[in-house]
């Protein structure tokens, strides 16, 4: 593999200095790939031919100045590190006739083609570039010098002003809703905080004009400082010139997530870092930030969380990672704020160590996390750290991580962890599948602590009633079946299916102690006339019917409290009817003929 690295080796530390001096200079032009070399011209004292080979036995250089002294010159380090940008680290031995070039990505295609133009060509980009790009101008005044543009101290003096006037003018009266539909709306009240929200955006939306256009100008500084002093001002303001229909419950806290809300939809914050940025101005937005969250003048509701996107972004570009320690030493971050900084800043700048060492602090927290860190691990040889991660992850989030302990680990190699992951996801799922490869894995009291639980949590309408019935059923323990049955609130069972279900099943079992809980529980629902109605007959029907269809021997006694419910309760009319529709009653007289139409009388004949 070719890497700056190995240029380091390949030069003294003077010559290699030099020579990136002269690749940022833009000394390096006309590169270009041939068979098997790189070539180009770098302007030094003058202008100098210079190659690259990369043969199997290691890079060879050659360049047209009279330099011979101490390892490779300083023309030969620049073109190195010209065809590290254009090509990428992964360059082997030039490739042979027919073989396909790897493709490159936006960047290096850029850099291909920067170093293979003229100066004259590049300066020509430059000023039309700029000519067409009012952004791009105000960058380029910033960049490179002392100071950057700097946003007027009166108009940071006066942004909170300006916001409270805008703000406290707003009126929420008759009028505001008239210019409204809420009075056609099913929600009138909804509707009208929907209008009161676009009402606020279009106040604010200016002020997201303005921080907007510090960012893309490239002044960090000046765009940190505007959007502090903004949440503040807007946040303390107390009321709008009328609210007639109480819509807001705090008025600056509601405009304030109006405000972030809006910055949001408009990029906030990676809109400050699309623009370029002068090292310096980074450097002392950077030192700003750190003061203000060190000892902030004035907080917020959700301060925190509302600086976190921002300090992210931060963290997600390269050139401010090396200054965030510094610069956020004191800053008042919660330990997890900073975890969630050294991951970004570990993705950013490749340190595997570092984000290794931030996700193992994010674990316990961040369900995300800890998936990307089992996939970490997956990919490393250390089974201890995988074992270790997966059991902290499935302890705190079981449901998610059940399934990858069941696929990524075998019984033999986490016996307790496999188990453990297995019985949660049988018990989850209803999953009469797991339960059997669960079982050869159980010792019998972990056997009888499984069902109890499995019954238990469907008792209470936590589980599956019907996995629990099948592993009754399974186990052959009638009497339990019995007891877990009979426990049950059948028409509290959801779904319904579950709890035909499990009549069916004690029919099959225990047929008499059905017909006995039939006769009492029947009569007990219809007399609680808060549950009558059209559902509670066609249950009672329906387990009736079931109760026939399983055990025949029980047809004549069903037939019987039928009959006996139909004379009980002679005002049911829906309960007859429901009874006569599983053929637990007898037809109507006459109801195979035609019934007659309502409201008509029937032709006489």
């Amino acid at each position: 593999m070719f890497t700056r690295n190995t240029l380091r080796q390949l030069a003294n530390a003077n010559s290699f200095q030099r020579g990136e001096t002269l690749y940022e200079a833009g000394s390096v032009t006309k590169l270009r790939r041939e068979t098997d070399a790189f070539r180009a011209s770098v302007r030094g004292s003058q202008p100098y031919r210079v190659a690259l080979r990369l043969p199997a036995a290691g890079p060879a250089f050659e360049c047209s100045c009279p330099y011979d002294f101490d390892g490779i010159c300083k023309h030969a380090v620049a073109l190195g590190l010209a065809v590290l940008d254009a090509y990428g680290t992964e360059l082997t031995t030039t490739p042979g006739p027919g073989t396909r070039p790897a493709a490159r990505t936006p960047a290096q295609d850029v850099a291909l083609a920067w170093a293979a133009r003229s100066d004259a060509d590049k300066l020509h980009f430059l000023e039309q570039a700029l000519a067409k790009s009012d952004d791009l101008a105000r960058q380029f005044l910033g960049f490179g010098a002392a100071t950057a543009p700097a946003l007027p101290k009166a108009t940071l003096a006066a942004l909170p002003q300006r916001l409270t006037e805008t703000l406290e003018t707003l009126e929420f009266d008759e009028e505001f809703y008239q210019g409204t539909e809420a009075w056609d709306d099913y929600d009138e009240y909804d509707s009208l905080r929907t209008a009161a929200a676009k009402v606020l955006a279009e106040a604010l939306a200016p002020f997201v004009a303005e921080l907007l256009g510090l960012a893309r100008g490239g002044q960090l500084g000046a765009a940190l400082r505007y959007w502090a002093t903004a949440c503040t001002a807007i946040y303390q303001v107390e009321e709008p010139a009328s609210d007639d229909f109480g819509l807001f419950d705090d008025f600056g806290t509601d405009a304030l997530r109006q405000w972030l809300d809006d910055l949001a939809a408009a990029g906030w914050p990676t809109a400050l870092f699309g623009a370029v940025l002068p090292a310096a101005e980074l450097k002392a937005a950077l030192k700003w930030l750190g003061l203000y969250l060190a000892s902030p003048p004035a907080e917020w509701p959700g301060f925190a969380e509302s600086w976190l996107p921002l300090l992210l972004a931060l963290a997600a570009e390269p050139a401010a990672v090396p200054l965030l320690p510094a610069a956020l030493k004191n800053a008042r971050l919660s330990p997890d704020a900073r975890a969630r900084l050294a991951l970004q800043a570990a993705r950013t700048i490749p340190n595997d160590a570092a984000w290794r060492e931030a996700a193992e602090t994010l674990l316990p927290t961040d369900p995300a996390v800890a998936g990307q860190l089992l996939h970490f691990y997956t990919n490393q040889p250390d089974p201890a750290a995988r074992l270790r991660t997966a059991t902290g992850a499935f302890t705190t989030w079981p449901d998610r991580f059940a399934g990858y302990v069941l696929e990524a680990f075998s019984a033999a190699q986490a016996p307790d962890l496999f188990r453990a992951a297995l019985r949660h996801r049988a018990l989850a799922n209803g999953s009469l599948e797991d339960f059997a490869r669960l079982r050869s894995l159980l010792t019998p009291a972990a056997h009888a602590a499984f069902l109890k639980e499995a019954t238990k949590a469907a008792s209470k309408n936590q589980g599956s009633v019907a996995f629990a019935v099948e592993l009754l059923v399974q186990e052959a323990d009638a009497a339990a079946l019995t007891d877990f049955v009979l426990g049950l609130e059948w028409l509290r069972v959801s779904p319904t299916a579950h709890a035909d279900l499990a009549l069916r099943r004690l029919a099959e079992h225990d047929h008499l102690a059905l017909m006995q809980a039939l006769e009492t529980r029947t009569r007990a629902y219809l007399k609680g006339k808060a549950l009558r109605g059209h559902d509670l007959y066609q249950r009672l029907a329906q387990w009736l019917a079931a109760a026939r269809a399983t055990a025949p021997r029980l047809a004549e006694p069903l037939l019987r409290l039928a009959d006996e419910l139909r004379v009980e309760f002679p005002t049911l009319y829906g309960l007859r009817e429901a009874l006569r529709e599983v053929q637990l009653l007898p037809e109507k007289p006459g109801a195979a003929k035609e019934p007659a139409r309502r409201g008509r009388k029937p032709n006489p004949r």
